[in-house]
């Protein structure tokens, strides 16, 4: 599993706890999918070779499909139905879209908002409206709206969920 070395040293040991061989590659923390180097292209040559698959989160149906039958009833069974709002961070778009529909097929009036970083940001996880642009599962016509988040308030928000509320969340949460 070829992955930027800027990914949390959590995340990497995890992979590794459940049996990934990790590569670490110098790379952005969110990097490029149509990047010609770093963690996606390393992938990408690695998917060639025999024993080897690439599973492409950025433009798989299987990432939002996950959410509309996973993420989308949980979120519905625990509100009993009265959910009026989704909002997720924009990052693969899998969890907004996938979630999102599911939602809006039950209660068409359950707003589904996107939020993206600005760019320039160093929220790991999501992306910018112009590096949205490189996942093929970015759907803003089926949310109903979109906003920007800066890094001060993302990260004055995961401090704030840790210190008041015990909710141990990164920045892009």
């Amino acid at each position: 599993t070829p992955l930027s070395n800027k990914i949390p040293l959590e995340k990497r040991t995890v992979l590794r706890f459940f049996g990934a061989d990790v590569l670490e590659l110098e790379d952005s923390l969110c990097p490029a999918p149509d990047a010609p180097e770093g963690a996606i292209a390393k992938a990408r040559e690695l998917a060639t070779q025999p024993g080897f698959h690439m599973l492409n989160q950025y433009a798989n149906q299987a990432n939002p499909e996950a959410h509309y039958k996973t993420t989308g009833p949980e979120i519905w069974r625990q509100t009993d139905g009265e959910v009026t709002h989704f909002v997720a961070g924009l990052g693969t778009c899998g969890t907004v879209t996938g979630t999102g529909r599911f939602l809006k097929e039950r209660n068409p009036d359950v707003q589904v908002l996107g939020i993206h970083p600005v760019e320039g940001h160093d929220i790991p996880g999501v992306r910018s409206i112009k590096q949205l642009e490189q996942t093929e599962l970015f759907a803003p016509d089926e949310y109903d709206g979109m906003t920007s988040v800066s890094n001060q308030d993302a990260y004055a928000m995961c401090r704030r969920l840790i210190t008041e509320e015990s909710i141990i969340a990164g920045p892009s949460s």
